[in-house]
Formats: structure tokens, C-alpha cells, sequence
């Protein structure tokens, strides 16, 4: 029997002298008329890429990605006494979502553009001007909204701590600095991806191993110092009746130019119609892991400092998986048909024991957080501390919480992307906001656990206060 999406199920065809249907052609008896099948086409079909390939394009954007972590880490341990920072305390509650939810943005980015270029729809100059223009204008639309709905939460936040303080002025502050760094972020990061995946293509590297890693490396970093300087550079300001309101209407007028530019184009008029979803999913995922951490950090000083490798490095693991599965089922057909004999959902240890490519891809990135996670921990306690802090017991715990995270990662990007791929929706779109949230979620419950187990065993790590 072929499994329909619709849920039919057709007898197999008589024996007849007819020529069976080729690899990725519909079989006759469509269930309704219009039915979608699971295409007769195998992973084998298609063009593999060797692993050593793969691992030698991953491994250095990967720590490239680390590093960028790292450095948003001690870049907000220095910033965070500054003036600004201390006036508008709101700012830190705008960090986790600004930062988050605009890496996801860049992320999906490259995503589509990775795609289509893998399936031969930028060669042209002209296609490639008018898809950067296309998605930079996209970007800019999402980042708008997002900035702005991370600011309305902020202010929230702030309403339930001092409603006093929060005047009309102090609000529009906010929203301006929120917004002019999301949207100067957005427009720098977009052009600048979308030439890293071009470029990519042109030296034969695969941009799907390539550009996530260095999207997610630098989206922290540039939105958390873009952040900082504008807000700082405000701050004189933050009285006059005209600045800080004019700025945030500046922004707010240019949204529906935006919004026209990336209405004139197919693909990314579809994501501006559809695409919400997944970015609000992913706003209400990461607020859960906020919970937690707004518990943790109180519990113990020394977490803060190591959780942003945790959860960037599973994050754009993952956002590479998803480039790599999304990818593959374009190749292989249409959005609804599913390859042969590969099932919606698959169990964790068919997922990293097969003999599939896709299964060689999920090992290695499983592998490479072993010594990817012990470069990161041991630089970011060397240069916060200008030594080694930290003990042997609280590496093979950070090593394992890093592992199962990326673990549950990996399945997780395999199941949402063939679902979402099942269900006609773009997983380009969908499936690396949703991820990465996750990501952010497991890894900030996961390392807290980790301190526990830790605290328990008496680990100065865990124990003491670091700094």
C-alpha cells in the first residue's frame, strides 16, 4: 500500500504490461483526484556530498559560531554597568528576545537563499539582485515587528516593577533603541549573508555547512553592540520631546516600504503572509527558558557565563540540520511528497545509527560538540578570569548537558522538518525559529540541572561565586 497524505490508502496495481512509474513520478489511483504521495525516491538517488567534506566545511564556521558566543557573553559582563544600562533597566529584559529572535531571522535567511541556490535559481545576476533585495526587505519587516514586540514586553515587565516610571518618553526611549538596533542589524547582516552564501556556491562549498554558523556567530554579537551604542548614544537625549519619538516614527513610516518591496516578490510574499507563526511560537518558547533563567542566575552567579555557548552552539547545530533536511526534500520533490520509506517521525536511534547520509550528517554534528564545547568553556573561563577556573567534574557535566541538547535538537529538526514538509509548509521558514527557541529552552534547563547535580556533589563551580 501508499500511504496518501489525505490518509488513503490504494492497493498496490495489477500486473500489466504497462512500464511502472519512474523514481518521483506519481503512481496511478490518486485518492480524490489530488491526493499527494510519498514520492518512490531514495536518499541513494540524489547527489551525496562526502563526510570529510562536510566536516571540514562545518567544523571552522562552528567555532567561528562558538567564538561569537563567547564574545557576546563578555560583551555584555562589560556593558552591563554602563549608564544607559543602569537608567533604562528594561534593556536587559529586551536582550534575550532581540538577540534570540533576530538571530532566528538571519538564520531562516540563509536558509532560503541556501536553497535556492542549491537548486540552481541564482545563477543569474539579475535573480540574485532582485531575491537580496526581496529578503532584505523581508528581514526588515520581521525584525520591525519583532523589535517592537519584544519592546511592548519589556515595558510590561516594567509597568509591574515601578508603573510610575514608565512615561510616555521613557517608552518611546525604549522602542527607538530597540528598534534602530534591530533594523541597522537586520540591514548590515542580510547583505552581508546573503554575499556569504553567494560566495559560497561560487568556491563550491555547500552554504547550508557554511553561512548559519557565521549568521548565527555574528547576529549576537552585532545586535548586543549595536544595542549598547545606540542606546548610549540616545541617552543624552532622552528628554527632548523630539528625538527619541521622531527616530521611532521614523522607523515605524518606513515599515510599509518594506513590506511593499518584499510584497513584489513570490517567495518571500508567501513568508510575509504565512511566516508569523513560527517567530511567535518561538517568542513564547524562548520566554519559558527567561523563566528559567531569571531563576538560575540568582541561584548560581556562575551560569550566566557559560549558557550562551550552550545555547547558540545546539542552536545553529541544529539550524544547520534543518538547512541540510530542508534542502534534501527539495531535491528529492514537491512540498506534501515524502521520499520513500521515510517516515514522518523517525526513532532517535534509527536517526543516528543508519547508514544514510542524512544519519552521517546528524553523527557528525553530534561529534563535533565534544571538542568544540571544551575549546569554548576552557576560552571563556581564560579570559574571564585570566585563568582556569574550572574543575574537572564540571567539564564532563558541561560536555554532556552540550551533547543531550544537541541530541534532542537534531531529533527534533528531523521530525519538524519532515512534518512540516508533510503539511506543505516551508521549513525554510518554519522550522528554524521554532528550533533554535528550543534550543535556548533545553540548554538553560539542562545547564541548571547540571548545577544542581553539581551543588550537590559540593563543586566549587557550582558552590562558590565565580567573580
Amino acid at each position: 500500500r501508499i500511504e496518501s497524505r489525505d490518509g488513503c490508502n490504494k492497493e498496490p496495481a495489477a500486473k500489466s504490461s504497462d512500464p511502472e512509474p519512474q523514481a518521483g513520478e506519481p503512481a496511478a489511483g490518486d485518492c480524490h483526484g489530488g491526493s499527494r504521495e510519498i514520492l518512490a525516491r531514495r536518499e541513494t538517488d540524489l547527489p551525496g556530498e562526502p563526510c570529510c567534506s562536510t566536516c571540514a566545511q562545518v567544523f571552522v564556521p562552528f567555532l567561528l559560531a562558538g567564538m561569537g558566543s563567547v564574545a557576546a557573553s563578555l560583551l555584555l559582563d562589560r556593558v552591563k554597568d554602563w549608564p544607559v544600562y543602569s537608567t533604562y533597566r528594561e534593556l536587559f529584559v529586551l536582550i534575550p528576545p532581540l538577540l534570540g529572535l533576530n538571530g532566528n531571522l538571519e538564520m531562516t535567511l540563509v536558509a532560503r537563499l541556501s536553497t535556492q541556490v542549491n537548486l540552481g535559481q541564482l545563477d543569474a545576476f539579475r535573480d540574485q539582485l532582485r531575491q537580496a533585495a526581496a529578503n532584505v526587505a523581508l528581514l526588515q519587516c520581521q525584525s520591525t515587528v519583532v523589535a517592537l514586540t519584544a519592546c511592548c514586553l519589556a515595558l510590561a515587565k516594567g509597568l509591574t516593577r515601578d508603573p510610575a516610571r514608565v512615561t510616555p518618553l521613557y517608552a518611546s526611549m525604549l522602542c527607538a533603541c530597540g528598534l534602530a538596533a534591530a533594523n541597522v542589524a537586520s540591514l548590515l547582516l542580510g547583505a552581508f549573508m546573503t554575499t556569504i552564501v553567494l560566495l559560497a556556491r561560487k568556491m563550491h562549498l555547500n552554504p547550508d555547512n557554511v553561512a548559519a554558523p557565521i549568521a548565527a556567530s555574528l547576529g549576537d554579537l552585532t545586535t548586543l553592540a549595536l544595542l549598547s551604542t545606540i542606546s548610549s548614544s540616545l541617552l543624552p537625549w532622552k528628554d527632548s520631546p523630539w528625538v527619541t519619538p521622531g527616530l521611532l516614527a521614523m522607523l515605524l513610516l518606513v515599515l510599509p516600504l518594506w513590506v511593499l518591496v518584499a510584497h513584489r516578490h513570490e517567495r518571500t510574499r508567501n513568508v510575509l503572509r504565512v511566516g508569523w507563526p513560527p517567530i511567535l511560537s518561538a517568542v513564547v518558547v524562548s520566554s519559558f527558558g527567561g523563566y528559567i533563567l531569571d531563576y538560575s542566575v540568582l541561584r548560581f552567579e556562575g551560569i550566566a557565563l557559560h549558557l550562551s555557548a550552550i545555547n547558540a552552539v545546539g542552536g545553529n547545530l541544529a539550524a544547520i540540520y534543518c538547512c541540510r533536511l530542508s534542502t534534501w526534500l527539495s531535491l528529492s520533490g514537491n512540498r506534501g511528497l515524502l521520499p520513500v520509506h521515510e517516515p514522518r517521525c523517525m526513532d532517535p536511534v534509527s536517526l543516528f545509527c543508519t547508514r544514510s547520509e542524512l544519519s552521517a550528517v546528524a553523527r557528525l554534528l553530534l561529534l563535533v560538540v565534544i571538542p568544540g564545547q571544551i575549546i569554548f568553556v576552557l576560552t571563556t573561563d581564560l579570559l574571564r578570569f585570566k585563568s582556569f577556573t574550572i574543575t574537572p567534574l564540571f567539564g564532563l557535566f558541561y560536555v554532556m548537558v552540550a551533547i543531550v541538547q544537541v541530541a534532542v535538537l537534531l531529533y527534533l529538526s528531523r521530525s519538524l522538518v519532515y512534518w512540516l514538509w508533510w503539511w506543505d509548509v516551508d521549513p525554510d521558514n518554519a522550522a528554524i525559529p521554532c528550533v533554535t527557541a528550543a534550543g535556548d529552552f533545553t540548554g538553560t534547563g539542562l545547564l541548571t540541572l547540571a548545577f544542581f547535580a553539581l551543588e550537590a556533589l559540593r563543586d566549587p563551580v557550582a558552590v562558590s561565586p565565580l567573580g
